[in-house]
Parts: C-alpha cells; sequence; structure tokens
C-alpha cells in the first residue's frame, strides 16, 4: 500500500488541461465531447482492430443513460510509433475519457510539465497521468479526475470482460465517525490501494478543533467502482468521510440509496440526507457524505436557513 506524495496529489488537484489534449495526438479531431461517429472515423484507419462495447446497463460514474468504450488495438501514431491498445470510453455519446498500453511517449510531447512519485507521472495541464508499472496512460476530464478514475483501470484495455460489481450503496466499515485516528489507521491502510495523509493547517471543520488530519484512501471499492474516499479528523477522532462520486451516476445513486435508507429526512437540489443526517448524497459536487450526526443535522439546518433566505 504506497503512500501518495502531496506534490501528485496538489498536481492531479490542480488539472486544468489548458494545454494541448494528448487525445490530439491520437488524432486531432479527437477532443473531449466528441460524439462516436467522430471517434470513429478518426480510429478506424489508426487501428488494425476497431470493438465497440456498450454494457446493458450504465456503471461508468461519467454515465448517466448509457456508456460506450471502442477498443482499439494496435494503434499507430503519426510518427509510427504504436500502442498494444486503447480504450475510448464515452458517456452518453460524448467522449469523456481515455486508457492506453504500450509506447505513450508520443501522449507527452505536448503535455507540459510532469510532477512524478513512484510509478506515477502527472501532467497536469493535460489531464495526462502515465502509471508506469502497468505501462498504461490515463487521459482524464475534468469530471473524470474529480471521481479519481486514474485509480481504475478498464479490463477491456487487457481483453476481459467489463463487469461492474452491484450497487451497493452500504458504507464502508472503515468509515466510522467518533472513532479515533488510532484506531482506524491501520484498518484504512489494510483496506486501501494508495493511501495519502494530509496535515489541513489552519483546521476548516466547523467543529473548531486544534488540528485536522484528513486521510485520502484511492482506488476503494464502493457502490459499484474503485472510489476515492477521505476521511477527515478532527483532533484524531473521525468527523465526516467524503467518498467522491461521479457527475453521471447520481440518479442511480439516489434510487439505490432511497431504497436502502429510505425517506430522506432532507431532500433539496444540492444534497439529500438520510438516517437523521448521517449519510447524504450531494449533487453540485458529486459526493457521498457520511458524517456524525449533530455535525448532519447542523448541516441541515444551514441548507434550510439558505432556502428560508431565498
Amino acid at each position: 500500500m504506497p503512500l501518495l506524495s502531496l506534490s501528485l496529489a496538489a498536481a492531479l488537484a490542480a488539472t486544468t488541461q489548458t494545454g494541448p489534449a494528448p487525445s490530439q495526438a491520437f488524432d486531432e479531431t479527437l477532443v473531449f465531447g466528441a460524439d462516436r461517429a467522430s471517434v470513429e472515423q478518426a480510429l478506424e484507419p489508426r487501428c488494425d482492430s476497431l470493438q465497440a462495447v456498450s454494457p446493458p446497463t450504465a456503471g461508468f460514474p461519467l454515465a448517466r443513460e448509457q456508456e460506450t468504450h471502442l477498443v482499439c488495438t494496435g494503434f499507430t501514431f503519426d510518427s509510427g510509433e504504436r500502442l498494444d491498445a486503447a480504450v475510448f470510453t464515452l458517456a452518453d455519446g460524448a467522449l469523456v475519457q481515455i486508457e492506453a498500453r504500450g509506447d505513450t511517449a508520443p501522449l507527452t510531447v505536448n503535455a507540459g510539465d510532469s510532477v512524478s512519485y513512484a510509478h506515477w507521472t502527472a501532467y497536469p495541464a493535460a489531464g495526462l497521468i502515465l502509471d508506469d508499472a502497468a505501462g498504461t496512460a490515463h487521459i482524464l476530464s475534468a469530471d473524470g479526475l474529480h471521481a479519481n478514475l486514474f485509480a481504475w483501470h478498464n479490463p477491456l484495455l487487457d481483453g476481459e470482460t467489463l463487469d461492474y460489481a452491484p450497487l451497493d450503496v452500504s458504507i464502508p466499515p472503515e468509515v466510522r465517525p467518533g472513532a479515533s485516528l488510532e484506531t482506524l489507521m491501520p484498518e484504512i491502510e489494510a483496506a486501501c490501494p494508495v493511501v495519502q495523509v494530509r496535515e489541513i493547517d489552519p483546521p476548516s471543520l466547523p467543529t473548531e478543533p486544534a488540528t485536522q488530519t484528513q486521510i485520502n484512501c484511492f482506488g476503494y471499492p464502493v457502490a459499484g467502482f474503485e472510489r476515492k474516499i477521505e476521511f477527515v479528523f478532527g483532533d484524531d477522532q473521525l468527523v465526516l468521510a467524503w467518498i467522491l462520486t461521479g457527475r453521471g451516476e447520481s440518479g442511480r445513486l439516489q434510487t439505490a440509496m432511497d431504497a436502502a435508507y429510505g425517506t430522506p429526512v432532507y431532500a433539496g437540489d444540492t444534497f439529500r440526507f438520510y438516517e437523521e443526517g448521517r449519510i447524504a448524497l450531494r449533487f453540485d459536487k458529486p459526493e457521498i457524505l457520511v458524517v456524525e450526526q449533530s455535525l448532519g443535522a447542523g448541516y441541515i439546518d444551514q441548507l434550510n436557513g439558505a432556502e428560508a433566505a431565498d
């Protein structure tokens, strides 16, 4: 279980994609938002083979109703360099993510400055993240970065089947508000593929602790997908945790959470709270919140007050 460096984490958080997109190294028309016909037209003359895979039910976090993965084998760049394979993922008909395996050097030519740690190399301005150990490259949109999709490897890239786990919205056992950092840290390290520790100074929690520590867990399987969990401790006690989700899956997460937790105690445009305020689904910044009950009740009071003021 490696620890993710602060510098690399900051680079990932700062991704803006202001420079030329690495996807344009495949073809200049391949930009995020391109439709399926355009992507296929760009890929067909460059791939040894091109196959479309569309699961019957969307499970990819950026897809609301439909997802399609275009699997290209033997992609050839203009330079003559070749990739073993690449998967171009479309959500609701628009290109949103690319993962490639093989000689990914052409993707870095116009990608800007990089930050490296262990086997990861991030190019923040371009949304490009290389996994040197796996020999893969992830090209992420802003929504994909929020959902930390670089921690997920598309099995289609290796010729395997794309099977999502059932949409179980149970809260991970390590997420226990009120438990101590000393108790939870060994559990988090055992459960999380990659862990990052951050000291937040000054603390920003509404409980006004003297110290605030955030433990970021990358690649934890929750609600059918590998996700990032942000454990937030105040004075070495877990106050809340954010489970990051994708913009496309909010509707199906709401349906699943309504079924699992019953009638929400608060339902608004930005939050939907359950379990007397202990669990919430957030919409404006897609996340699931698990929080100590009194603090959750305070958030609900604030939301109700803001609505009354409007």
